[in-house]
C-alpha cells in the first residue's frame, strides 16, 4: 500500500482546519483568563467538524461470500479506518443541516483455503475495499437546545448534548482482489497472478446518533455512531456477481469548531 492512500487526497484542506483549532483554543483561554464569562455574542451560524474512526462493513452477499469460501477471511475482517469533514448549518436551537465528505479503506490479506504452492507455502492474495469520496446531505436533531441566550449579547453553549442524525448521499467505491490465484480447470491446477477490480458510484442512506461535549466556547468534542445502507451493480471483472453490499457501521470521534 502506498504511503499516501488515494482517499486522503480530497482532505488536503483539513490541515487548515487543524490550524484553526490550534489558534482557537489559546484564544478561548485568554478570554477566560481576562475574567470575562466563557460565551459567544450570538448563537453560532455554522460549525466545521473534523472526524475519524472505524468503518465496519457488513460484508455479506454473493461477492463477500465467494471471497470467504475461497480465501482465509470472513465478514469480521472487513474493518478499516475512515476520515471525514462535515459542515453544519444552524437551522434552530434543535436542528442543524449537514454536508459531509468522507473516505476510507479496508485491506484484508489472506490465503487460499484449499490450495498451496508445490513447496507447501501458502498462496496469498489481498482484498481491498475503497469507499469515497462519499458526499452526504443530512439533518441533525438535538435533544436539548444547543445553548442558552443570556441577555441581549451573550449566548452560552450547553456543556453536553445528545443528537440523532440521518441523510442521503453518494459514494464512489472500488472492490479489488490481487495476488496469486488457482485455476482448477487444468490437471494439474495452475497458479497464476492477476488483479481483479470493479468500481462505481452508489446511492446511500444513513441514520445515526451521538453526543457533543463543549470543551471551550467555540470548540466541542463530537462522538457519533452511524449505520449506512448502500448497494450497487458491479461491473468490470466482477460484473457477473450480484450487487455489492456496502452496508456498514461507522464509529467516529472528532473536533468541531463553531463560528
Amino acid at each position: 500500500m502506498s504511503k499516501n492512500p488515494w482517499f486522503l487526497a480530497p482532505f488536503a484542506p483539513l490541515g487548515t482546519l487543524l490550524a484553526v483549532v490550534v489558534v482557537a483554543a489559546p484564544s478561548a483561554d485568554l478570554h477566560a483568563q481576562s475574567g470575562q464569562p466563557d460565551f459567544l455574542f450570538s448563537p453560532p451560524s455554522l460549525n466545521v467538524t473534523l472526524r475519524g474512526g472505524l468503518m465496519d462493513y457488513q460484508a455479506t452477499g454473493q461477492l463477500f461470500d465467494f471471497t470467504s469460501d475461497l480465501f482465509t477471511t470472513d465478514a469480521s475482517d472487513f474493518r478499516g479506518r475512515t476520515l471525514g469533514i462535515e459542515l453544519g448549518v444552524r437551522l434552530s436551537e434543535h436542528f442543524e443541516a449537514t454536508l459531509g465528505l468522507d473516505g476510507g479503506q479496508v485491506t484484508v490479506n489472506h490465503e487460499s483455503r484449499d490450495w498451496e504452492e508445490v513447496d507447501g507455502s501458502p498462496i496469498r492474495q489481498t482484498t481491498r475495499v475503497r469507499s469515497g469520496p462519499s458526499g452526504q446531505l443530512g439533518l441533525k436533531g438535538y435533544i436539548l437546545p444547543q445553548g442558552e441566550q443570556i441577555g441581549q449579547f451573550a449566548w452560552v453553549p450547553n456543556r453536553a448534548n445528545l443528537f440523532v442524525s440521518g441523510g442521503i448521499g453518494v459514494t464512489a467505491y472500488e472492490f479489488r482482489q490481487f495476488g496469486d490465484f488457482v485455476n482448477e480447470e487444468p490437471d494439474p491446477a495452475l497458479i497464476f497472478s492477476d488483479d481483479y477490480q470493479s468500481e462505481g458510484a452508489a446511492f446511500l442512506m444513513y441514520a445515526g446518533a451521538g453526543g457533543e461535549v463543549t470543551l471551550r466556547r467555540n470548540l466541542a468534542l463530537v462522538l457519533e455512531g452511524r449505520y449506512q445502507w448502500s448497494e450497487d451493480e458491479l461491473d468490470g471483472d466482477f460484473g457477473d456477481f450480484e450487487p455489492i453490499n456496502l452496508n456498514g457501521l461507522r464509529l467516529t470521534a472528532g473536533l468541531s469548531v463553531r463560528f
